[in-house]
């Protein structure tokens, strides 16, 4: 009979979650420089913007590349592994962020200019998610040099999305399954004021439905043997 493992991070917010322990959140480069993610004055976060892209960049291709060498470590000659994760359609596209954690700054800028989440901690908050093309990850992929790629798929969820599946309320749902953990604990409970705030995002920002109906979100998965 085959074994199939599925590996995991660790849910929840205790002593051994990944969300407590994992040392991969958001980028060292800015971090260091004290530099937000998402500034709240939009003429400094287009300035920033190409600096911000690029030190998520680098820090997803040290990560993830850390990541091949590990698991690399726990498979015998020809082991295979399947990765899905989110990506963006191309590299040109990539020099902008995925739709997701854009919308959840401009959310959460909100609850900072109605004093509900310090400012301090928001301009400390790096949401943990790069979203690299196909070709991203196939270059990262080879040049660490431990997995050969069998096949590598990008699926449109556009596809699947309808007018239907297009509401508030899936609109919130989608948000806090993606980042209530690491919002949770780095503002605290404010998921509930949250929500409220994306439901009014959603209602009052009209292009929002355009842009997610555009949006260069993909989900990338690929197929790996080990070398």
């Amino acid at each position: 009979m085959a074994f199939i493992q599925a590996i995991h991070m660790n849910p929840g917010q205790g002593e051994t979650s990944y969300a407590r322990n994992s040392s991969f959140q958001a980028p060292e480069d800015l971090t260091r420089n004290h530099i937000p993610a998402f500034d709240i004055d939009e003429h400094a976060r287009r300035e920033r913007l190409p600096m911000v892209r690029e030190a998520y960049a680098q820090q997803f291709r040290k990560d993830f590349s850390l990541f091949l060498e590990l698991r690399a470590k726990e498979l015998v000659s020809g082991g295979r592994m399947v990765i899905s994760l989110v990506g963006t359609c191309s590299n040109a596209i990539a020099s902008k962020f995925i739709l997701f954690p854009g919308i959840v700054a401009q959310i959460l800028s909100v609850l900072v200019t109605e004093g509900v989440i310090d400012k301090a901690k928001f301009d400390s908050f790096y949401v943990p998610l790069y979203g690299p093309s196909s070709e991203e990850l196939r270059e990262i992929i080879e040049a660490e040099g431990s997995f050969s790629i069998r096949e590598m798929r990008v699926h449109d969820p556009r596809t699947d999305m309808t007018t239907t599946l297009s509401t508030p309320a899936r609109f919130v749902n989608n948000l806090r399954a993606l980042f209530e953990p690491i919002i949770v604990q780095h503002f605290g409970k404010v998921m509930d004021e949250f929500a409220m705030a994306a439901e009014l995002y959603w209602s009052l920002d009209a292009s929002l439905q355009e842009e997610r109906a555009r949006t260069s979100r993909t989900m990338l998965a690929v197929s790996l043997a080990k070398a």
